[in-house]
């Protein structure tokens, strides 16, 4: 893999996608703005010149998984910034000491979700041919054909644009905070007496609950027993999800819907008080609730809403402190990447993992094992409270 085909062939590819060769700078009202400079990506070019390829995946399991016990014992920690300004687009190409090469991509997520980094990856890696579609950033399939009356707030959007700011302390960031960053494996077995447990409580056993449903409440309970007092000071749990609509468009638009360049994730919310009666299943069915409910209707007035009135951004103020307080989790949901393949994923598989990050208490679900289903989850806390989820030791009291 030499280093200037990788450039050229990167340079070519490009041209199709000229966001990613911008750079991001945010307005006075807020917003994130790419400007079409054409500057480039970030390219970085590294050895690691004392570890080979094993060091970071099983080479003796028949279909190879990334190993994430290295990344454990090098005690990762991350610092939250507050600065997303400058390159839409990082690359590292690291060589190891056996030859091998490991390709790194980190994207400005606000501005290009997994769906539109695969189908990056896909083209760079046919030399800017396309397999199916060229990329779209029209995205006035999403909006509203007309507004008849004065949008209120939707009751699981996270932003209030109404808020009280005289009656309400002003937001203020914490500086930099040391966030302890690990990954934890679910096993099988795990999930399935995880699941078991938050199915118990249903009222009616045709609802479904998924693994992500009661995998997530069984963690928020995890987190917030381990954050104590300083989450939970309204007797609240506030939960946050990133959620992905594209797929909601997809039935009633044009395939192209799918190649739509951009970023579909809305963020939903939901407050749960706490109560000695809540239990896994209670939790998991409120996940669940939070985005099935979810249609083409309700995600157009969602974005409607964001964009109403004069467009300032910053009157978009939060009912959650997900940079300082509450906390979230994402899931690829096992998309394995949507695809995404460098010259086919068997000679060069694809992973992903953990990045910077602006929140200090989030986790973060992997894909799944493709071997056995097993999951494996980031987890992010400020280090006082993942020293008290250890000594209380409730993560896999499933196991």
């Amino acid at each position: 893999m030499p280093s200037q085909q990788l450039q050229s062939t990167l340079s070519d590819t490009l041209n199709y996608f000229p966001i990613l060769a911008g750079r991001i700078i945010e307005d006075t009202n807020g917003n994130a703005i790419v400007h079409l400079t054409n500057e480039g990506v970030l390219f970085t070019e590294a050895r690691c010149n004392n570890q080979k390829l094993d060091y970071f995946i099983q080479q003796t399991a028949d279909i190879k998984e990334f190993d994430y016990e290295n990344i454990n014992s090098s005690d990762l920690s991350v610092l939250v910034t507050s600065d997303w300004t400058g390159p839409m687009l990082s690359i590292q190409l690291t060589r190891l000491q056996c030859g091998s090469v490991i390709l790194s991509l980190s994207a400005f997520h606000c501005l290009m979700d997994a769906q539109s980094t695969a189908h990056f990856m896909n083209t760079w890696a046919s030399g800017g041919k396309f397999k199916s579609y060229s990329p779209m950033t029209d995205k006035s399939f999403v909006l509203l054909t007309s507004v008849d009356q004065p949008i209120s707030r939707p009751l699981d959007c996270v932003y209030n644009r109404n808020m009280d700011l005289l009656s309400r302390s002003p937001f203020v960031q914490t500086p930099r905070q040391h966030v302890i960053c690990k990954v934890y494996h679910f096993s099988t077995s795990e999930l399935k007496n995880i699941k078991e447990e938050a199915m118990k409580g249903l009222t009616n056993r045709a609802d479904y609950i998924s693994t992500y449903d009661s995998l997530y409440a069984h963690i928020i309970l995890v987190i917030n027993k381990a954050s104590q007092p300083s989450l939970n000071q309204n007797k609240k749990i506030k939960i946050l999800q990133p959620f992905n609509g594209r797929s909601r468009f997809v039935p009633s638009h044009s395939q192209v819907v799918l190649g739509y360049f951009g970023c579909f994730v809305f963020w939903i919310y939901e407050e749960v008080p706490i109560e000695e009666s809540l239990t896994l299943s209670s939790l998991a069915q409120t996940i669940h609730n939070m985005y099935s409910k979810q249609d083409e209707n309700s995600l157009r007035y969602y974005n409607a809403y964001l964009s109403s009135d004069d467009g300032n951004i910053r009157k978009n103020r939060v009912d959650a402190d997900i940079c300082n307080c509450d906390f979230h989790c994402t899931s690829w949901r096992k998309v394995d990447m949507l695809e995404a393949s460098f010259h086919g994923n068997d000679s060069y598989p694809i992973f992903n993992g953990p990045t910077k990050y602006r929140g200090s208490r989030f986790c973060i679900m992997m894909d799944a094992n493709r071997n056995d289903e097993s999951i494996n989850v980031l987890f992010g806390l400020k280090e006082q409270e993942y020293e008290r989820m250890l000594e209380q030791n409730l993560l896999h009291k499933y196991r």
